[in-house]
């Protein structure tokens, strides 16, 4: 292609001040003066970025914000070819459009600088998902994200507060917690299993709440520390159905939970549920990505049509998933009284890996290990 002088800076510069060789020993330095390079500068610069050759930036990070904002503002999808220690070269994905930027890394510097480009783009035109990422960029920017609205709502109340004294503005915490049960087995000569349940604190942390050593996975040792839990936290029969609890499909759970405590809200971890999935004979991504969507699934609605896609794909999978009852594993059959979403038991497999260290020592170290361990913990989150 050829292309006039004026519509391409890299034509019209003298080349014997710049170095395009690819050997890290000749990368320019900053030890001649900065003053024949221009700067880009944020405040400035950002909005509506112009790129000359030689232009120098702070960091790579920097450089790759501004070419974003350079395709956000102009239609243009902007692609990486090269990214490494030394290089950034990006260029216009179109076919045919010669628009291409070469930055290299300042020698003995932390900056970067333009050594090769074609600021030209020809045969391309507006690319319409640039204007929805920018339109999408915008509003995450004015309305922030959502996660960050709910933890910014305590100061909301306060300045509430502050500035209306006789006002009322009161935020109610749900004291329902979701409790993760599970098991591990022991590597000691004794055997067993370790049994655990872990809650989520006000922190969104792990906090572990009970552990006991059983002999084995069995529906009469889950029973006792059942039990034992229900004394701990004062679960009546009459307060069951406001708690919680979330599992996987171990066979000495399910029996104990419809014997000690057969009224409170049992889940069974999704990730766990594919496993069975995958025993059963249906496996593949295709699949998979089908049971995870009707478990993310927020409305009934929803759910039916993922349940559907499932069933386009593989009638006995869909038969089978079918006998299971959704309120234990997806979103939009959830009851409303525990405000915790979670499909997985990633609360009770985060603690247990913290014990694998521990798990092949005899009962009294096992145990005394796990204690110093949890007041250390709690010593320092106190």
């Amino acid at each position: 292609m050829n292309l006039k002088k004026e519509q391409c800076e890299i034509l019209s510069y003298d080349w014997d001040e710049i170095n395009i060789s690819s050997d890290a020993s000749v990368v320019d330095s900053d030890s001649d003066g900065d003053s024949k390079w221009s700067v880009f500068r944020v405040a400035t610069d950002m909005n509506d970025p112009k790129f000359t050759l030689g232009m120098t930036f702070a960091s790579k990070k920097q450089f790759r914000e501004t070419v974003q904002n350079y395709g956000f503002k102009n239609g243009k999808d902007i692609r990486t070819i090269r990214n490494d220690a030394l290089r950034v070269i990006v260029e216009c994905s179109q076919d045919g459009c010669p628009w291409r930027i070469g930055l290299r890394k300042v020698l003995h510097s932390h900056s970067w600088r333009i050594q090769s480009m074609v600021d030209v783009h020809e045969g391309c035109s507006w690319v319409l998902k640039k204007l929805v990422w920018a339109i999408w960029k915008a509003k995450k920017q004015r309305i922030g994200d959502a996660e960050d609205n709910f933890k910014k709502i305590w100061s909301y109340c306060a300045e509430i507060s502050r500035t209306n004294p006789r006002s009322s503005c009161v935020v109610k915490l749900s004291d329902l917690p979701l409790i993760g049960v599970d098991g591990c087995h022991l590597r000691s000569g004794s055997g067993g299993m370790m049994l655990t349940t872990v809650v989520v604190d006000a922190n969104d942390s792990i906090f572990p709440h009970a552990y006991a050593i059983v002999e084995g996975e069995k529906k009469e040792p889950s029973s006792w520390f059942l039990q034992l839990l229900v004394e701990d936290l004062e679960i009546t029969e009459n307060v069951e159905q406001e708690f919680c609890f979330i599992s996987d499909k171990q066979t000495g759970f399910i029996p104990a939970f419809v014997e000690v405590i057969p009224g409170v809200e049992h889940r069974f971890c999704v990730r766990h549920l594919h496993s069975n999935m995958k025993v059963a004979g249906f496996q593949g991504n295709a699949l998979k990505d089908a049971l995870w969507a009707c478990a993310r699934a927020t409305t009934v609605n929803s759910y039916t049509s993922a349940l559907h896609q499932l069933k386009a794909l593989d009638e006995e999978a869909y038969q089978w998933l079918s006998d299971k009852s959704p309120t234990e594993w997806c979103r939009s059959h959830f009851s409303t009284h525990s405000h915790y979403d979670m499909l997985v038991n990633n609360i009770c497999e985060s603690f247990n890996a913290t014990l694998l260290g521990v798990r092949d020592k005899s009962i009294i170290d096992c145990l005394e290990t796990i204690r110093k361990m949890l007041m250390s913990k709690l010593f320092d989150q106190r």
